[in-house]
């Protein structure tokens, strides 16, 4: 295991509810979101952590192996070790226009706007602050 941060928490939790982690409702019969049905938080499409992929998007043993997947996916970019160019010194806003770029058909202002009222970002923050490197 490794170490977490509260800001590191607190995106991955942002990320996890504008992602659409939602549970099954016996009320009215859903079955839960994608995510949730397979343990992927932050819908990450490919993990080394994952032991299957469905529909292009990892799957995972349980929630928290999914959750650790999505940290370690992150810090992986803040500290510099993955082919999107991230480092610690790009700001969150750069992270989130990767993550969900608007040629996927997101709208990733939206996106960002979530995520700083759900953690209090702003524009200047960056990801060596949210892992502490």
């Amino acid at each position: 295991m490794f170490a977490t941060t509260r800001k590191a928490d607190s995106l991955i939790q942002a990320i996890t509810d504008h992602e659409g982690w939602y549970p099954p409702c016996a009320d009215n019969g859903y079955v839960g979101s994608r995510s949730y049905r397979h343990h992927n938080q932050g819908n990450l499409r490919a993990s080394p952590f994952a032991y299957a992929v469905v529909d292009n998007f990892a799957v995972f043993r349980s929630d928290h192996v999914g959750y650790m997947a999505l940290h370690w996916d992150l810090l992986q970019k803040a500290k510099g070790n993955t082919v999107t160019g991230l480092t610690g010194d790009s700001t969150v806003r750069q992270l989130l226009f990767i993550w969900a770029p608007p040629s996927d058909n997101n709208d990733s202002e939206a996106y960002v706007r979530s995520v700083y009222k759900k953690t209090g970002f702003t524009d200047k923050t960056t990801l060596k602050e949210v892992f502490d490197l």
